[in-house]
């Protein structure tokens, strides 16, 4: 039976982000995603075409920076630890996959609603790009059991590079700790990249702005934020299930010395922190 179609607004969003970055921002860029592009456009009105027009606006300046400066965090990570099995959970719109000359399209799997990846399929196909990664349904909502990657391919036997990318803040934070859990039996050697957002307190000026504008609009749509914490507390969840923290930084720690000096539109916030852990088994 055909999964219905199900759009996800927040995936277009991170999408057109990744897409307008080239095009509005200037040199060096943090990453050029040019499936991405190719997406949006097959998607007809967008985000993107915002993006393209408004390049200036603060809120889609600061999207254009989360959505980049993460996905350049997980390919470093994967690239450092020559990961072969690659699993991206909420996969949404994510091209990481395309992005890198690694891994082959055997090599990743996309975890994501079964209404999601059939959106997903339905835009590479308008677009006339193929997907070859292994789709597998799945809602953190009710759970996420290892026993579906295992019958999609994954050797669970072998090390797991799990990222989870632009989530967090839509699960509560009872569903995020047990994720964390419902990963502790990935073999020795797995990793796990994935952001969250500090909690309001931690926040700047500019990290309050932006997230009171998109957590609105992502309300609005059917996909509030629900979870913010500490750099503590994130430890600390990761901790209780095995996993110890390698590496975790701000965002704006992607970009190059000097990168924010030589953009017109862009500039740090304090709100995504990202985060490496590997298991402890």
């Amino acid at each position: 039976m055909t999964a219905h179609i199900e759009p996800s607004q927040t995936a277009l969003f991170a999408a057109a982000a990744r897409a307008a970055h080239a095009h509005v921002d200037a040199e060096p860029h943090i990453l050029i995603d040019e499936v991405a592009e190719r997406l949006c456009r097959a998607q007809g009105h967008s985000p993107l075409d915002y993006q393209l027009a408004h390049p200036e606006a603060a809120v889609l300046a600061a999207a254009r920076l989360s959505a980049c400066a993460r996905s350049r965090y997980a390919e470093a990570v994967l690239s450092r630890m020559g990961a072969d099995q690659i699993v991206v959970v909420g996969a949404g719109l994510d091209t990481i996959g395309h992005r890198r000359p690694q891994p082959r399209p055997d090599q990743v799997w996309l975890v994501d609603r079964a209404g999601v990846l059939a959106w997903r399929a339905q835009l590479f196909d308008e677009a006339g790009l193929a997907d070859e990664a292994r789709y597998v349904s799945a809602d953190l909502e009710d759970g996420f059991d290892l026993r579906g990657l295992e019958a999609a391919g994954l050797e669970l036997s072998r090390p797991v590079s799990v990222v989870w990318l632009g989530v967090s803040m839509y699960l509560t934070p009872d569903l995020c700790r047990r994720f964390f859990a419902e990963l502790a039996d990935l073999a020795e050697g797995s990793s796990l990249v994935f952001d969250y957002h500090v909690a309001p307190e931690l926040r700047d000026d500019a990290g309050r702005e932006f997230a009171d504008a998109v957590a609105a609009v992502a309300g609005r749509g059917g996909e509030p934020w629900r979870c913010s914490a500490s750099s503590e507390l994130v430890t600390g969840w990761l901790a209780d299930n095995g996993w110890r923290v390698e590496d975790e930084i701000d965002e704006a720690m992607v970009t190059s010395a000097g990168f924010f000096d030589q953009q017109e539109f862009l500039s740090p916030m304090r709100l995504v922190r990202l985060v490496h852990a590997r298991n402890q088994r």
